[in-house]
């Protein structure tokens, strides 16, 4: 049976259309997707080297001869498809991130062509979108994502403002074109408070951390977010392999863990028009002029930190009041004095006070600045324990990723956590196949993050299901894939309807998440 067809195209119209086909001179390839290790709710960039034929200088982008000469450049899209028994998939898409030419033209006149993908330029644009209250973390990230202009790399031909004319080249997008997306579990109670600088990664990360979800970039380039439930739900293993590895990396008890941490940071939205601020002395305001004050939002509660929305503009006497002396013993000069709001950061705002009076005016300590306050509290501990285990081994601390919103959702990811570490098992960290074997070639190509999948191995006796996290593939004489895995657990969580899993305390268990 014939091997797989690998074809490389660069999109050098940069319409999406990737029409120049590089394949003749691709001497070999490697790209990686997904994420990093088991359990990471973050992915890493989607990444790839090819390496290419340069004898024509073709892959030399100042050779002005060259027949790429003026296309050949960085944040350029890249594709690899793959056709097998008719099939054509898309394997990875992602931009030029450099190309290195050997030097010496006698040399072995190759050149790499280093790809990247979305998370990279996540990194270098800072993310400031509107506070959202009372949503779901899915929808949090495709506001990040909206309001961050960055398309993933194949997606073109979608306005963007100060990029493109409207109608001209360009048609209006939805986020639906490059974000797929699980509704989140868990509620964010109000998000978007994040510091000046915050790039759309940092921001993206809090949102998942906070469901304890994932996110991660797609073969297409395109990017999915999974919420927590997505994979203790998922009870379909997509494949069986039985002695089918080439190579794994297999460890017995070695990430044991009895005693779990998981962080939490509560967060409340409290009444609108609440005093946020007040003045903590009197303030002067010369004759004819103005002066501006920094009110920081501050909680009689000890450990919070204090943002607000829906500041409201100081009126006369409700909120400030002046009068002609600084102990307040003078005349009230209040009716001269008006008040704006210049400028408002997460956790303070300043106000411009002007007055019109003759003679200096002193704003009186009772002076104060309301809105809604946005509370969070600093981050507590909560932990789950196994006494068996913790006897049997003693105590191994294992600390959970992300810091959730609620006792309940530490809790309940604690316990998640503790099933499935409190005792010594094998795990398979790593799972490589031939993918020019026959039996293997249609699951190298197919199964892709987030499928879950059976496997057995007779010399170690693992045995059970895994969700592959990332895929690294590697082409040049041979082609081989390499999974990464992450231990599906032993235990079957109820599924109401699902068969096989709705057999509540039989064959299965009431989920901790």
């Amino acid at each position: 049976m014939a091997k797989p067809a690998f074809k490389f195209y660069l999109d050098t119209a940069s319409d999406g259309t990737f029409a120049t086909e590089i394949t003749a001179y691709v001497l070999s390839a490697d790209w990686s997707l997904g994420f990093a290790e088991a359990f990471e709710l973050m992915g890493r960039d989607n990444t790839a080297i090819l390496s290419c034929n340069n004898s024509d200088r073709r892959f030399s982008p100042e050779y002005t001869s060259g027949a790429y000469y003026g296309y050949l450049t960085t944040g350029l899209a890249v594709k690899i498809t793959s056709t097998y028994l008719t099939v054509t998939r898309t394997m990875y898409v992602g931009w030029i991130a450099s190309i290195a030419p050997r030097f010496n033209t006698k040399g072995d006149r190759t050149s790499d062509i280093e790809c990247n993908g979305w998370f990279e330029r996540a990194l270098r644009y800072e993310s400031r979108i509107p506070l959202q209250f009372e949503t779901t973390a899915d929808q949090v990230i495709a506001t990040i994502l909206d309001e961050s202009d960055i398309l993933p790399p194949g997606v073109t031909g979608r306005w963007i403002l100060g990029r493109g004319l409207l109608g001209q080249g360009t048609t209006l997008g939805a986020i639906s074109d490059y974000y797929t997306y699980d509704t989140g579990d868990a509620e964010i109670v109000y998000a978007g408070d994040w510091d000046i600088g915050t790039t759309v990664h940092e921001a993206v990360l809090s949102i998942v951390d906070r469901e304890a979800g994932r996110f991660f970039q797609k073969r297409d380039g395109t990017l999915q977010f999974y919420r927590r439930l997505h994979f203790p739900a998922d009870t379909l293993s997509l494949a069986s392999f039985s002695d089918a590895n080439t190579e794994m990396d297999y460890m017995y008890g070695a990430d044991i863990s009895n005693y779990v941490v998981v962080e939490y940071a509560p967060r409340s939205v409290g009444t609108a028009g609440s005093t946020l601020a007040t003045l903590a002395s009197s303030a002067a305001i010369a004759p004819a002029s103005d002066t501006t004050i920094e009110y920081a939002f501050t909680s009689a509660i000890a450990d919070v930190t204090v943002g607000a929305t829906a500041i409201v503009v100081p009126v006369p006497t409700t909120d400030y009041t002046a009068n002609t002396m600084e102990d307040g013993t003078g005349t009230d000069v209040t009716s001269y004095v008006t008040a704006l709001v210049t400028e408002q950061t997460a956790t303070a705002a300043s106000v411009k006070y002007s007055s019109t009076y003759s003679a200096t005016a002193y704003l009186q300590p009772t002076s104060k600045l309301r809105g809604t306050p946005l509370t969070k509290y600093n981050a507590q501990r909560y932990v789950a324990q196994d006494d068996t285990s913790l006897l049997a081994h003693g105590q191994i601390a294992y600390m959970a990723g992300g810091v959730q919103d609620t006792y309940a959702s530490a809790a309940s990811l604690a316990s998640y956590q503790l099933d499935l570490r409190k005792d010594a098992v094998g795990r398979v960290n790593a799972y490589t196949l031939a993918g020019y074997d026959t039996n293997r070639t249609v699951a190298a190509l197919t199964r892709t993050i987030g499928d879950r999948i059976t496997m057995h191995e007779s010399q170690t006796q693992a045995n059970g299901d895994w969700f592959i996290v990332s895929e690294q593939h590697s082409l040049n004489s041979d082609y081989r894939v390499t999974w990464k895995l992450e231990d599906a657990g032993t235990i079957i969580y109820w599924a109401l309807g699902n068969t096989g899993a709705s057999e509540i305390g039989q064959t299965t268990w009431l989920g901790p998440l």
